[in-house]
């Protein structure tokens, strides 16, 4: 189950625990860094696979590192978009509460798999996701900003 609390896997398949995963990300924090978190899934017959990164990237310090938690949800529901999209949203903002809450000066970025253009399918999305997510205190990316759900992309399949 994709849970802030649990372990997470490091980019080597490593586990950390999440008191180690708030402890490394609390350095970075301190050295200035934004925390990104993004929220992928893929949609198969008969589940829908979730992953959930927060990534740390700095092109001065020459730094960059990814933590993501992943999990199978059996339920149909997921085969309509927007449920699907707002589960996304939905652990995306959970992992960045948890960070707020245990990492209160961090900034965090929340980068959602959506864009508003009028090619894509999420466009009607947008304005609700934008709002929940702001109205949490977090920044927002989407499409083609949204790095971070796409590093998530890699760990739904």
């Amino acid at each position: 189950m994709i849970s802030p609390e649990s372990y997470w896997q490091e980019v080597n398949a490593s586990n950390v625990s999440s008191k180690e995963l708030l402890d490394i990300l609390k350095n970075y924090v301190d050295l200035g860094m934004t925390l990104y978190i993004g929220t992928d899934s893929m949609l198969y017959s008969n589940y829908c696979t979730f992953s959930c990164i927060i990534a740390i990237h700095s092109n001065e310090l020459n730094i960059a590192n990814y933590y993501y938690q992943k999990q199978k949800l059996y339920e149909s529901r997921y085969k309509v978009l927007e449920n699907k999209i707002l589960k996304e949203v939905e652990l995306s903002v959970n992992a960045a509460n948890y960070l707020k809450k245990n990492i209160p000066n961090a900034n965090i970025e929340v980068h959602i798999d959506i864009g508003d253009k009028e090619r894509n399918a999420t466009k009607h999305l947008v304005e609700n996701a934008r709002g929940w997510v702001a109205g949490m205190g977090y920044q927002f990316k989407i499409k083609p900003n949204s790095w971070a759900s796409s590093v998530a992309d890699w760990h739904t399949k």
